[in-house]
C-alpha cells in the first residue's frame, strides 16, 4: 500500500511548542519517506502601522524582524538535521497567518498539514485557537491537530464516525494509509440519525461495505453503532473508552448535516483535544474512496 502523503507542512511560532511539532512531523516523514516544510507567518496588524511615526522608529522595522526570524529559522533547520537526519525546508512569510499557511499549501502542493495546539491562552493565538481552526475549515488537504504533550505519533486505535450523509466515509481513504503506518485497529462508530428501520437497514449496509473495504487492505477493524440524544458526546466518550489515539472528521458536511462535530464544538476539539484530530474537508472529487491513486492500492 502506497501513499501520496510526500509533503508535510508545519506552521511553528518558534516557541518551545513548536518542538513537539516537528518531532511529529519528522517522525511521520520517516515512516513516508515525504518532506518536512517549516513555516513562520509574520502576522502583521494595523496596530503597527497605526501607531504614531516617532513611536515606531522605536521598534524593529518589519524587515530587521524578517531578518532576525529568518535566521532563527535556518538555526532550527540545522538543529533538526542533526538530530534527525532530515533537512526540512523552512519558509518565512507575512501577512494573515491562515491565508499564508493555505496558499503555501497549494503553491507547493502540500499533501498535509500538522500543526501543535497548545490551548487557546495568552496575548495572542497563533496556530491554535481560531487561528488553528480557520486553517482546518479552509484548508481543502488533510489537517492533523496534536495537542502538545504528544512527543511521537502512536496511532494504534483510530476513530472513524460515519453518519447518514453522502459524502461520510470519504475519510476512509486516509485513514487507512494511517492505520497502515501505524499498524491500527480502526474504530468503525455508526452514528445514524434516524432509527426508522428502513433507515437503519440503509445504514447498516453502508457500514458492512466500509467493512469489507477495510478487510480487503488487510486492516483491522472494530464496528460499532451508537444511538442517542447528542451523538458527538456519544463517539467522544467511545473514544475515551476504547482510549483511541486518533479521532477522523470531514469538516465539509458533517457540521452541516447531522451537526456531530458542529462551529464551536469542532473548535473545541482542535483546539483543547488530547486526542489529535484529522480534519478532512469534504471537496468535491477528493478523497473520495473511489479515487484511485490517493494511497490505497
Amino acid at each position: 500500500m502506497n501513499s501520496s502523503i510526500k509533503k508535510i507542512l508545519v506552521p511553528i511560532d518558534l516557541t518551545e511548542f513548536s518542538e513537539a511539532a516537528i518531532s511529529n512531523a519528522v517522525s511521520m516523514a520517516k515512516l513516508l519517506n515525504a518532506e518536512v516544510f517549516l513555516i513562520h507567518v509574520l502576522a502583521v496588524n494595523d496596530y503597527y502601522f497605526s501607531i504614531v511615526p516617532e513611536m515606531r522608529t522605536l521598534l524593529p522595522s518589519i524587515t530587521e524582524i524578517e531578518v532576525s526570524v529568518k535566521k532563527r529559522m535556518e538555526e532550527l533547520q540545522a538543529n533538526v538535521t542533526k538530530q534527525s537526519g532530515i533537512t526540512p525546508n523552512v519558509f518565512v512569510t507575512t501577512g494573515n497567518i491562515e491565508t499564508e499557511i493555505i496558499d503555501f499549501s497549494k503553491k507547493k502542493k502540500i499533501d498535509l498539514i500538522l500543526m501543535g495546539t497548545h490551548g487557546a491562552s495568552g496575548y495572542k493565538e497563533l496556530f491554535i485557537g481560531s487561528n488553528a481552526q480557520r486553517v482546518v475549515s479552509l484548508s481543502d488537504i488533510p489537517v492533523l491537530t496534536m495537542q502538545n504533550g504528544i512527543q511521537k505519533p502512536e496511532f494504534k486505535n483510530i476513530l472513524l464516525p460515519i453518519d447518514n450523509s453522502l459524502h461520510s466515509r470519504e475519510k476512509l481513504n486516509i485513514v487507512m494509509v494511517i492505520a497502515n503506518l501505524f499498524g491500527a485497529i480502526i474504530h468503525l462508530l455508526g452514528l445514524p440519525d434516524s432509527d426508522k428501520k428502513e433507515d437503519l437497514d440503509k445504514f447498516n449496509i453502508k457500514m458492512k461495505s466500509i467493512g469489507e473495504i477495510i478487510t480487503a487492505e488487510k486492516l483491522s477493524f472494530k464496528a460499532s453503532i451508537v444511538d442517542g440524544d447528542n451523538i458527538a458526546k456519544a463517539a467522544l466518550a467511545y473514544a475515551k473508552e476504547n482510549k483511541c489515539d486518533l479521532i477522523a472528521v470531514n469538516t465539509g458536511h458533517e457540521s452541516k448535516i447531522t451537526g456531530i462535530f458542529p462551529g464551536l464544538f469542532a473548535q473545541q476539539i482542535v483546539n483543547h483535544s488530547t486526542i489529535p484530530v484529522l480534519s478532512i474537508k469534504h471537496t468535491e472529487g477528493h478523497y473520495d474512496i473511489t479515487t484511485p491513486g490517493f494511497g490505497i492500492g
